[in-house]
C-alpha cells in the first residue's frame, strides 16, 4: 500500500468552508505535510475492498457518489485519510489532484440542516473536491421532513463528489427504500475488524499518540488495549475503542507529569487494565486473571452472591452477544427474571448496565404503574394533538440515546397488556415507532423483565430439589395464567412469551448466600469508610455469621419475601447504629483513631443452619457489641 509523504507532487491549500458552516479538515493537506509511516490498514484485505469499492464509485459517470456505512468506531475516517493519502501520490487513476474535504456535521439540528446542505454543496462544488461528510444522516433530516429531494436536485448539477458516512441503520431509515438513491450513490460497507487486524492497526496508530505525547507505549500494552477492550466494553467497535483506552491513558500520564510531577515516560499494561476498569466496571483483579477470553461468570459473580445459575446464564448470554451470535433484527437478548423478592433480579440487571450500556445507567419502567390502557402512552408518547405530543416515546428517546441500553421492565405481571403490546413488535422485529413517527432500533439493546409471581411455587421445588430449567418451565406455565385484575385479559400472551429469550430462574437464598451477602455489605462498608473518613473498619467475624444466620432464619419465616435486603438492616442495627452513639458520646478519641473495631461481647454464635421445629425457626439472641476506637 503507497505511502502519503511530503514529496508529493502538488501543494493544495486548506479548506475554504467557512467555520460558521461547518467544522471541515482538509485531508489532502493533512497527509502532504505527513512524513513516513504505513497507513493503519495496511496489508489488511476487507480494507483494501473498502477502498477499492470506493475508487471504482469516484470513478463512475452515475452512482458517483458513496454512502460509507459502517457502525462508529470502526474506522471510516480512517479509510477517508488513507484515501487522501493515495490521491495525493496520484495511485488512484481518473482521480488524481482530487481534494479530500471531512465537514463534521453531526450536531446539526434539523431547522439548521436543509441551510448547512445548501451552503456545503455551494461552496465545495468543484470538480476537484471529494466532500466526505461525517452526520451525513442530521443533514437529511429536517422540520420538514427530509432533504432527500433538495441533495439529489443539488448533485444532478455539482462537480464534486460527495462521501455520506452513516450508519446501517441510518441508511435503513433514510435511503433503503428510495430508488433514487441507487441513482446518485453505491454504498459501500466497513466491517469491523477481527482481533488480529485490530492489534495491527492500533499499534500502528499507537505511534503517532507516542509522538504526541511523549511516551513509550509498550507492545504489549497496545495488546491488552485490544484485547480487553473487544471483551469488556461490548458497547463500542474496535478498533475505535481501543484507541480511546490508549489516548485516555495518555491524557491521564501527561496530566500526572503536569500537574503532579509524575516521572513516568511509558505506558504500560497496567495502565491499560485501570482503565478499561474503570470504564467498563469490571475489577482491575478480573482483568489481571484473564488471557484473551472474557470472564463474564467471574465478572458477574463478585457482584451477585448466592445465584451461581443464574450467574453463568447471563455470563454465557453476554458471551453470545459479544461474539454477534444473536438473532439478526432483534434486541441483543430478552430475558425474564423469575425468583422470590429480594435475592438479586434487580442487582444483576444494574451490574450488566455497568458492563453493557454506554451510560452505565440501568434503564427501569415500573410496569407496577402501568396499570391502565392508556399507560402505554408513557412508552410510546402521546397521540397528536395532545400536549407533550412533541417530546415523543421515552422508550424511543432513550433508544436513541442509548442503542446499547440495558432495560429492566419491573413488575411486569402486574401491567395492562396494551402496555406489553409495543414490546411484542420490538423484540420480534427489533424497532419500535412513537406517536411523532421516530423510529428507534433496539437490535444492540438487552432487556430484562422481572417478575415476583410464584414465589410460594419456586421455593416448594427448590425444597424438592427441583432443578432450574424444571423450575423455569413450571414458571412459564404459571405466567399463562396470569389475568389483568380489571380487564380480566392474559397479561403474558403465548405470542409474548415466546419472544423470550431466556427465563432465568433466581434461587431461594441459602445460609451461605446470606453469609456471602453479609461480606460483600461490610466490605462495601469499608472501603466507604477508608475512602471518605480515611479510617479502618473491623467488624468481627462472629458478627458477620450473625448477621447471615438471623437473616436467613427471618428470611424462612416470611417464605422468602425479605430477601438479601434484611442483611442491610441487620447491618445497620449491629454495625452502624452503635458506631454512630459511640462516635457521638467519644467524639475525640474517635478524631484521633486511626481505626475502629466491632467486637462481639457475648458467646459467639454457632455458624449453622437454622433449625426449623414445624414453620417456625429458632430464633438466636443477638449479640452484645463492643465499639473500640484504635
Amino acid at each position: 500500500m503507497t505511502t502519503a509523504t511530503s514529496s508529493a507532487s502538488a501543494t493544495v491549500g486548506p479548506a475554504d468552508l467557512p467555520p460558521e458552516i461547518a467544522p471541515c479538515i482538509d485531508l489532502t493537506a493533512r497527509v502532504q505535510v505527513a512524513s513516513g509511516g504505513r497507513f493503519a490498514f495496511d496489508g489488511d484485505p476487507k480494507a483494501e475492498a473498502v477502498l477499492e469499492g470506493i475508487s471504482r464509485a469516484l470513478c463512475r459517470r452515475s452512482a458517483r457518489h458513496v454512502l460509507l456505512t459502517g457502525e462508529p468506531g470502526v474506522g471510516q475516517t480512517m479509510v477517508l485519510g488513507e484515501l487522501a493519502s493515495r490521491l495525493a501520490t496520484d495511485t488512484v487513476a481518473g482521480l488524481s489532484d482530487r481534494r479530500v474535504l471531512l465537514v463534521d456535521c453531526r450536531y446539526t439540528a434539523p431547522e439548521q440542516s436543509r441551510q448547512r446542505l445548501f451552503a456545503i454543496l455551494s461552496l465545495v462544488g468543484s470538480d476537484e473536491q471529494i466532500v466526505a461528510i461525517d452526520g451525513f444522516a442530521a443533514l437529511m433530516r429536517s422540520v420538514q421532513g427530509t432533504n432527500k429531494a433538495v441533495l439529489f436536485s443539488a448533485l444532478s448539477s455539482v462537480g464534486c463528489r460527495i462521501i455520506g458516512l452513516i450508519t446501517p441503520h441510518e441508511y435503513q431509515e433514510l435511503f433503503s427504500d428510495d430508488p433514487a438513491t441507487r441513482d446518485f450513490f453505491s454504498r459501500v460497507e466497513i466491517e469491523e475488524p477481527d482481533v488480529i487486524s485490530a492489534k495491527q492497526i492500533v499499534s500502528r496508530l499507537s505511534a503517532g499518540l507516542a509522538r504526541q505525547y511523549e511516551l513509550a507505549i509498550d507492545h504489549g500494552a497496545t495488546d491488552r488495549a485490544v484485547v480487553l477492550s473487544h471483551n469488556y466494553i461490548l458497547n463500542e467497535r474496535l478498533p475505535g475503542k481501543a484507541l480511546r483506552i490508549l489516548t485516555r491513558v495518555c491524557e491521564d500520564l501527561d496530566y500526572e507529569r503536569a500537574q503532579l510531577g509524575s516521572q513516568i515516560d511509558s505506558l504500560t499494561a497496567d495502565h491499560v487494565i485501570r482503565t478499561v476498569s474503570d470504564m467498563s466496571g469490571v475489577p482491575e483483579e478480573t482483568l489481571r486473571g484473564v488471557a484473551d477470553q472474557a470472564d463474564y461468570e467471574r465478572s458477574i459473580g463478585q457482584y451477585i452472591v448466592g445465584q451461581e445459575h443464574a450467574v453463568h446464564q447471563i455470563a454465557g448470554e453476554l458471551s453470545l452477544i459479544k461474539s454477534g451470535l444473536t438473532d439478526k433484527g432483534k434486541p441483543a437478548t430478552v430475558m425474564l427474571f423469575v425468583g422470590q423478592t429480594g435475592v438479586g433480579k434487580t442487582e444483576m440487571a444494574k451490574v450488566l448496565a455497568r458492563f453493557y450500556s454506554s451510560s452505565k445507567r440501568l434503564k427501569t419502567y415500573t410496569l407496577g404503574n402501568f396499570i391502565e390502557s392508556h399507560s402505554v402512552s408513557g412508552i410510546i408518547g402521546v397521540p397528536p394533538g395532545y400536549v407533550g405530543h412533541e417530546q415523543g416515546g421515552r422508550l424511543v428517546n432513550e433508544l436513541n440515546a442509548d442503542p446499547y441500553g440495558v432495560f429492566l421492565l419491573d413488575e411486569a405481571d402486574k401491567t395492562h397488556p396494551d402496555v406489553l403490546q409495543p414490546f411484542l413488535n420490538l423484540f420480534d422485529e427489533g424497532w419500535i415507532r412513537d406517536q411523532r413517527g421516530v423510529t428507534a432500533y433496539a437490535d444492540k439493546s438487552i432487556f430484562i423483565l422481572t417478575t415476583n409471581v410464584g414465589q410460594r411455587m419456586l421455593s416448594d421445588l427448590a425444597r424438592q430439589g427441583a432443578t432450574p430449567e424444571v423450575m423455569a418451565e413450571k414458571m412459564k406455565e404459571a405466567l399463562t395464567k396470569i389475568r389483568h385484575t380489571k380487564s380480566n385479559r392474559p397479561v403474558f400472551t403465548p405470542e409474548f412469551l415466546a419472544r423470550l429469550k431466556r427465563i432465568v430462574v433466581f434461587q431461594p437464598l441459602t445460609q451461605a448466600a446470606m453469609l456471602g451477602i453479609a461480606r460483600k455489605l461490610v466490605a462495601e462498608m469499608q472501603h466507604t469508610w477508608f475512602q471518605k473518613r480515611e479510617k479502618r473498619l473491623t467488624v468481627a467475624e462472629e458478627l458477620i455469621w450473625y448477621v447471615a444466620d438471623e437473616a436467613h432464619r427471618l428470611n424462612q419465616c416470611s417464605d422468602g419475601r425479605e430477601g438479601g435486603r434484611i442483611v442491610r438492616r441487620l447491618l445497620a442495627d449491629l454495625v452502624e447504629t452503635p458506631l454512630q452513639r459511640e462516635i457521638q458520646q467519644r467524639s475525640d478519641e474517635y478524631r484521633t483513631a486511626v481505626g475502629v473495631t466491632i467486637n462481639v461481647l457475648s458467646k459467639k454464635p454457632t455458624p449453622r443452619e437454622s433449625p426449623q421445629h414445624g414453620n417456625q425457626t429458632v430464633s438466636i439472641p443477638p449479640p452484645s457489641v463492643a465499639v473500640c476506637f484504635v
